[in-house]
Parts: structure tokens; C-alpha cells; sequence
């Protein structure tokens, strides 16, 4: 994983997982960092990946409370996504949950939240093409969560059986009941600062019909 040396200006201490032949990269980003290790299991629903090590660092943040003075923010980072650096920035401000848009993700070149013009710190809607009928229509590089929340509600984690539905899993397993609930990052989510970037070519959905425009810096 490449991504330490961005991290390095935010004070976090990353947690590592599921990437071999990392030790060398890991030992010269200069960022306090541990490394952990889980298989997934060998029978497992093809398109829900990545549980067992989510819940790897889930535990050892459990494991490992912050004193009562210090606040820790929890994101699920991933080997595809591209960062800017201010989405770091942006959600050490989270109190509870909070979110922003994604760029090139659902088959659609951006979705995310969309909040009020008047009033940037109140959602408003959601825009997704894939299932946009989800609690929870968000993408798992799209939001963050204060670390104190896997405290309070101890038996939170990924599972291999809900397909396609892991974000809203762990969300309302945290105490949230709709996306809505979620605080506006990015500027008001008036901002791209995270995108998924595959070395591939991304493919979009046929969409006919009125399409918000996208935020900045897609």
C-alpha cells in the first residue's frame, strides 16, 4: 500500500490490512502504523469481499481504546481509491458520522450527498444510480465514523452474507438509521476529494433523465 506518505501530514496512525509485501513501504512512510493479518473465509459470497480484515481492525480498535481526552476517527481506506489530502482534513472534524461525494463509482462519474444551497450543512439527497433505494446509498470510501462508536455498540462488524449492502450494514449497526443522519464534509459535499481510481477503464450506466450537475474536482 502507497498511500503513507499522504497520510503522513495528519497525525493518524493507519491501521494496515489485508496487503502482503507491504513491510518495506510501511517502514519509510513515516506514520505511526500496525499491521494486521485475516483470512477470509474460504467459502464466501463472491461480491462481498474484504469483511474479515475490516473486522480485523475493528477489533483492534476495540481493543485499544483512546483515552477519554483524545478523539479517533475510523475510514475504511481501499487499494483503488486515489486521495486528496484534504479529505484527511476533513473528516478529523466528524463528531459522530459523517460523509461527502465520490467520484467515478455506482456506474456513475460521481454520487454522494447533496446538500441544501442555503444551508451546506444539511443534506437534502442522496444521488446514486446503483440501488438508490438503499438506507444507506453511500459507497464505502464515502464516509467516516468517530472510533468511540465501536465502543458503545460492541457487536458492530461486516458479515460475507449481506452482497452489495456492507455500508448500510455497519452504518445502523452504529446507531445511525438513515444517511441522512450523517454529517456534510467536502464543503458542504460541493467537493470530490476521493475517487476510485481501478487501472481500468470505469464504466457508466446508461442514465436517461436529469442528472445533478457533479461536484468540483472530478
Amino acid at each position: 500500500m502507497t498511500e503513507g506518505p499522504i497520510f503522513s501530514g495528519f497525525g493518524l496512525l493507519t491501521l494496515f490490512i489485508h496487503y502482503r509485501l507491504v513491510s518495506e513501504v510501511l517502514s519509510e512512510c513515516g506514520v505511526p502504523y500496525t499491521h494486521l493479518f485475516a483470512m477470509s473465509p474460504f467459502r464466501r459470497r463472491k461480491r462481498v469481499r474484504g469483511s474479515a480484515q475490516r473486522n480485523k481492525g475493528i477489533e483492534w480498535i476495540r481493543n485499544h481504546p483512546l483515552p477519554n481526552t483524545e478523539k479517533g476517527i475510523v475510514f475504511f481506506a481501499d487499494d483503488d481509491n486515489t486521495y486528496d489530502p484534504r479529505i484527511f482534513k476533513e473528516m478529523l472534524t466528524t463528531q459522530l458520522g459523517s460523509t461527502w461525494p465520490v467520484g467515478l463509482v455506482g456506474g456513475s462519474r460521481w454520487e454522494g450527498c447533496i446538500t441544501d444551497p442555503k444551508d451546506r450543512s444539511k443534506i437534502i439527497d442522496f444521488w446514486c444510480i446503483f440501488r438508490p433505494w438503499r438506507q444507506f446509498p453511500l459507497d464505502m470510501a464515502a464516509f467516516a465514523v468517530n472510533a468511540r462508536l465501536f465502543t458503545l455498540f460492541p457487536t458492530a462488524r461486516f458479515d460475507y452474507h449481506r452482497a452489495l449492502e456492507q455500508e448500510g450494514l455497519i452504518l445502523s449497526q452504529l446507531g445511525f438509521h438513515s444517511a441522512y443522519e450523517l454529517e456534510p464534509k467536502a464543503d458542504g459535499c460541493s467537493k470530490i476529494f476521493v475517487w476510485h481510481t481501478q487501472t481500468r477503464t470505469p464504466a457508466f450506466f446508461p442514465y436517461f433523465g436529469f442528472q445533478p450537475p457533479p461536484p468540483s474536482f472530478v
